[in-house]
């Protein structure tokens, strides 16, 4: 008999479970001069807000999970805005679902200028 251990349990969520954890609004942790951010989801739909610079919608577009039976996906399409995200392109990725319960949001996917890119946010 093997166990494995892992950091998180969202290994061991349905993807049920993660489209129920992921609904809300979260904030997202910058560092440096970045601009305050929060993200929305909700019913497959994705609203991104820069209050600080746009005062309203920044930029909006869909997300679904898809929960495989190693990794949990956030998949974001039809974003359209440039800056600011990793690699200086849009969200439009399949992004690892790293961490995910009711506080902390960690995605992570490979950035089409080499390495990782990485977000994290905090549940308002």
């Amino acid at each position: 008999m093997c166990f494995i251990s892992c950091e998180s349990n969202h290994f061991l969520k349905s993807e049920k479970k993660l489209k129920s954890d992921i609904v809300g609004t979260w904030n997202r942790v910058l560092f440096g001069n970045e601009l305050e951010e929060s993200w929305t989801f909700v019913d497959g739909n994705l609203k991104i807000l820069q209050p600080s610079r746009h005062g309203d919608t920044l930029d909006v577009g869909s997300y679904s999970i898809d929960a495989t039976l190693t990794t949990p996906y956030l998949k974001i399409e039809n974003t359209t805005y440039t800056n600011q995200n990793p690699g200086g392109d849009t969200y439009n990725y399949k992004w690892s679902i790293i961490k995910l319960d009711n506080k902390v949001l960690e995605i992570a996917t490979e950035s089409d200028i080499g390495g990782l890119a990485q977000i994290e946010f905090i549940k308002q």
